[in-house]
């Protein structure tokens, strides 16, 4: 199986051009160190610059959150604090997944937990809190369902 070097995007083996940036693929097959292809540091860079991006996000959200909990209403300060809580979580997470890149399915796959944090910002956040939810939904989590089989070959 091959990745795009460009975009990380999976290629059929005699793929020319990546259908996903429409760059050249190499001739070269991917190589394997640690149980990683060489192409899929690639993929697991995406994601953990996407994973920090989101923490940063959040902790924006959630200083807003908490600025509108001070002068607006006090509930907006509990949401707040959990959005910086899981910014916080988030980034830490960006730096792990490169360390050992495990269970990444496993993490993003159930939906339950990010429809939550999209309805509890959605009714007590507010309009702001949404803005963290959708870059989740398709800038992640659809990224790791797009390469799923990759991330899933990382738990054998």
């Amino acid at each position: 199986m091959k990745y795009c070097t460009h975009c990380g995007k999976e290629l059929l083996d005699e793929a020319v051009i990546c259908v996903g940036c429409g760059c050249a693929v190499s001739g070269q097959d991917t190589q394997t160190v640690n149980n990683v292809s060489v192409d899929g540091t690639i993929l697991l860079n995406t994601l953990s610059q996407r994973l920090n991006t989101n923490g940063i996000i959040w902790l924006v959200i959630g200083i807003l959150q908490i600025l509108g909990g001070i002068f607006i209403n006090w509930f907006l300060l509990i949401v707040g604090v959990l959005n910086i809580i899981s910014s916080v979580q988030d980034m830490q997470y960006s730096k792990m997944l490169l360390e050992s890149p495990t269970g990444i399915v496993a993490k993003f796959e159930p939906i339950t937990g990010p429809v939550i944090t999209l309805i509890y910002n959605l009714v007590i956040g507010g309009v702001i809190g949404v803005a963290g939810s959708i870059y989740y939904f398709f800038a992640i989590r659809n990224y790791v369902m797009e390469n799923k089989q990759f991330f899933a070959s990382l738990d054998t």
